[in-house]
């Protein structure tokens, strides 16, 4: 009798624990801005550039709007001119693609 007592007088404040160390989701946000594919065929990195390695927490959510008058691929997402993609990511992973959007050529996604 007297654990389960001790049991239920810790549960609460274990819950509690939990509840607040839990981060609340994020959405990082980025957008391509109009002339980027040209600057790019130059030589030129848009000041707004996408980074190559990006790490978010399970739940967060990756918002990228494309202002640029051609198409453009970032990791799995493909953004035609004028689109706006959103992601929210639900499982822990490493997820890596092609990006076109800086001097870069691959973009790695680290979810935690």
């Amino acid at each position: 009798m007297i654990v389960a007592i001790a049991i239920a007088a810790i549960t609460p404040l274990l819950l509690l624990a939990v509840v607040l160390t839990r981060e609340t989701p994020s959405t990082q946000g980025f957008v391509i801005t109009e002339g980027t594919r040209a600057a790019l065929a130059v030589g030129n990195i848009p000041e707004n550039a996408l980074p190559s390695s990006l790490t978010l927490q399970v739940g967060d959510t990756l918002e990228i709007t494309n202002n640029d008058t051609e198409a453009h691929t970032y990791a799995f997402i493909v953004l035609r001119p004028g689109e706006t993609a959103r992601h929210t990511f639900r499982q822990a992973g490493v997820f890596i693609g092609a990006c076109t959007v800086n001097d870069h050529e691959e973009v790695t996604i680290t979810v935690t």
